[in-house]
């Protein structure tokens, strides 16, 4: 019998989401820029780097998923990792923003090594702590601690495009080094308390456990015999290649573009609200409509948000005029979040009805992969495409005045254009493709998986 969810388990374990996307968020959205133009690294180099530490993560997030898996403590397999995953990712995160990178002759090394800690400390956290919804078997409590995480999370996305360049600014002076690492400290102090109110609020829960330990062959052995794995997971990172790759071209297409880097908070303020609103949104829009209706509509609003967006952008650059397409494009993605775990845990539940044992942290692994594999591929495409129209890497002040902007060729410009309208909706359209064909975990068959397992459980 299962403890029932209480109000302190619910929000404190929801608290935790707000830390750790803090810290993903800083690093996701910022780092490529700052290593560009703040520490002068080649945007090259910057591709290979996020697209090769993915390749890692391909064994990285299995190993997390399965070492968890069988890791036996009197606090269960989700709490210890929330506290060292939390304290170890935040003070990485410290160091990828510290000074003395700057003073190196060559910083690649330092970077390179600090951005494979950040993911191997990432992994560490976010592995359990989005597995444990799976952890209810209870489906109104299930969706409680799957969309409360959300939505502190979504203040996470919200808060840190919108208040980094402020806050750099405020806490910098003139010195954008000295302001990205102290606004970095004050984001790792925020993720290190949402971490230990997290794993205060959580509780030892664990349903349909294999009694056997986990081999890394067994792991791979689970992961491919779940076919719908596969599918949701491409949808997924296709969905988040999207949204990832506007977030990171906006600074250099408010930047380079508009000579407006001003417009990037306002811009990104208004694309947090308009996801917030969403998320808000969803317990309503459940009690109405499916799941899968919503999240075929969802991606379907995120393309016209962005055909929108590319014809205001071709009429005025004024940010105001784009700001109500920002609100319809990020309408869509609101939902992608609270998807992500709840289909997540429905392929959870499938991989229990067909293999006769439930494995929801080696499963929820690849909700990790998706999230970090999502993030470098946007940017290998970002900074792949803008190192071959011949992007300018400069050491000035991302917050300087316009008039000192290093000037881009109008090549640069172009693939910016191409990159901030053309790209990603291209990138829905085939992930709506793949759900509508490949994915049904939905209707009577889902039904009848969970009436199975009710019956199995005695419950």
């Amino acid at each position: 019998m299962t403890p029932k969810l209480g109000r302190f388990e619910k929000y404190g374990y929801g608290f935790g989401a707000l830390g750790e996307g803090l810290a993903f968020n800083l690093v996701n959205s910022f780092f490529m820029v700052y290593c560009t133009d703040v520490l002068g690294i080649a945007a090259g180099f910057m591709a290979g780097l996020f697209f090769f530490a993915r390749l890692w993560d391909a064994i990285n997030d299995p190993i997390m998923g399965t070492y968890s898996e069988n890791k036996r403590t009197k606090w269960g397999k989700h709490k210890p990792w929330i506290v060292l995953g939390g304290v170890s990712n935040a003070a990485v995160v410290v160091l990828m923003f510290a000074p003395f990178l700057g003073r190196l002759a060559s910083p690649l090394f330092a970077v390179t090594l600090l951005y494979l800690l950040c993911d191997i400390t990432y992994t560490i956290i976010d592995v359990p702590y989005y597995a444990y919804a799976a952890s209810f078997t209870n489906l109104k409590e299930r969706d409680q601690v799957s969309v409360i995480p959300r939505i502190f999370g979504g203040v996470a996305t919200i808060g840190i495009p919108a208040l980094t360049l402020p806050m750099v600014g405020r806490l910098g002076g003139s010195s954008s080094t000295q302001g990205y690492f102290r606004w970095a400290i004050i984001v790792a102090a925020i993720f290190i308390l949402c971490a230990l109110v997290a794993a205060a609020a959580m509780k030892k829960r664990e349903i349909g456990r294999r009694e056997e330990k986990f081999t890394f062959r067994d792991t791979l052995r689970t992961l491919k015999t779940n076919d719908q794995l596969l599918v949701i997971e491409t949808v997924f990172v296709l969905a988040m290649t999207a949204i990832t790759m506007t977030t990171s071209v906006a600074l250099y297409y408010f930047k380079y573009v508009w000579h407006d880097p001003g417009a990037y908070s306002l811009f990104t303020l208004t694309a947090g609200a308009g996801m917030g609103a969403a998320l808000l949104s969803y317990s309503l829009l459940v009690k109405k409509f499916s799941r899968r209706a919503i999240f075929i509509a969802s991606l379907s609003l995120s393309v016209v948000g962005y055909l929108l967006m590319f014809a205001i952008s071709m009429l005025t650059k004024n940010v105001h005029f784009l700001l109500p397409a920002v609100v319809i494009m990020v309408g869509g993605f609101g939902f992608i979040g609270i998807f992500t775990s709840v289909f997540m845990v429905d392929v959870v539940e499938y991989g229990e009805w067909k293999q006769g044992y439930r494995s929801e942290n080696i499963l929820f692994s690849l909700v990790t992969f998706m999230g970090k594999f999502s993030g470098a591929f946007a940017s290998l495409i970002t900074m792949g495409v803008l190192a071959l129209a011949g992007y300018v890497s400069t050491k000035e002040d991302i917050m300087g005045d316009a008039t000192i902007i290093t000037a881009q060729p109008e090549s640069v410009k172009f693939a910016l254009h191409i990159l901030m309208f053309a790209v990603p909706p291209m990138i829905l359209l085939t992930a709506l493709w793949l759900y509508l064909k490949k994915y049904k975990l939905h209707g009577a068959y889902m039904q009848k998986i969970t009436d199975d397992l009710k019956a199995k459980r005695g419950s």
